[in-house]
């Protein structure tokens, strides 16, 4: 028996998982993997809710939950997440695991991946992160979606460089928020999606907007076959 951990995407919560999540348990029924939810807010700050904890926060809350999930389960693990969800298996993967070898994970699986390795001119919408080459990752992405296929010039990336902290759930929560976008503008770490070559990429903005609101993050990851094939992949492993 092999145990999926999974973090789901932002607004998730049990009784309410992401289409793309759900796709995937029914593609991993009968294959000898166990796939459990790891909790935690799944927030982005005001974007979901004015009283709700900032993305980065939200992540390393869920960095927390699956480490926990991951020293309790008995089996084989394999860590994953879509969304706001890849980003947390990503940070374990980087960050828990390299000083845990007593923990057996053996592959990360992700679907919608804000970090997605750079491919063809694009990467994901918070930057390209690697995963150790110690843990076989399967990260698949869907054309065209805004958050793990996005063109390295695109002024969206600016969204990613202010929004990390961004909170007004408290008066602390907002200051640090203010403190971290004059931080990251002072020190030049934004994504240079301004830079002038890479001013055709505006062109494409508004399409790539269009496309988080549409399927392109969403159910094209059904309909393109990306779930089923990370499955086949994590059942690989099993």
């Amino acid at each position: 028996m092999t145990d999926l951990i999974w973090c789901d995407g932002t607004w998730s919560r049990p009784g309410a998982r992401s289409a793309v999540s759900q796709a995937l348990r029914l593609e991993l029924a009968g294959s000898g993997v166990r796939m459990t939810f790891a909790e935690y807010p799944a927030t982005f700050g005001p974007a979901t809710g004015v009283g709700d904890v900032a993305y980065g926060d939200s992540v390393a809350a869920g960095v927390a939950s699956m480490t926990q999930a991951i020293e309790d389960s008995p089996n084989r693990v394999v860590i994953g997440g879509y969304s706001q969800g890849a980003a947390v298996a990503v940070n374990v993967a980087r960050e828990v695991l390299p000083r845990r070898p007593d923990l057996e994970v053996v592959g990360v699986a992700t679907l919608g991946d804000p970090h997605q390795p750079l491919h063809l001119g694009r990467s994901g919408i918070a930057g390209a992160l690697s995963v150790p080459a110690h843990w076989p990752a399967w990260r698949l992405w869907a054309a065209g979606d805004p958050i793990a296929d996005l063109p390295l010039g695109s002024p969206l990336r600016s969204i990613a460089d202010v929004s990390e902290w961004m909170s007004v759930r408290s008066p602390e929560a907002a200051d640090r928020w203010a403190r971290d976008v004059v931080h990251t503008a002072a020190r030049q770490r934004s994504q240079a999606w301004w830079q002038p070559w890479r001013w055709a990429d505006l062109v494409s903005a508004l399409d790539y907007a269009q496309g988080y609101l549409g399927t392109r993050h969403t159910t094209d990851y059904v309909s393109g076959g990306q779930v089923a094939r990370l499955a086949w992949l994590i059942g690989g492993a099993a």
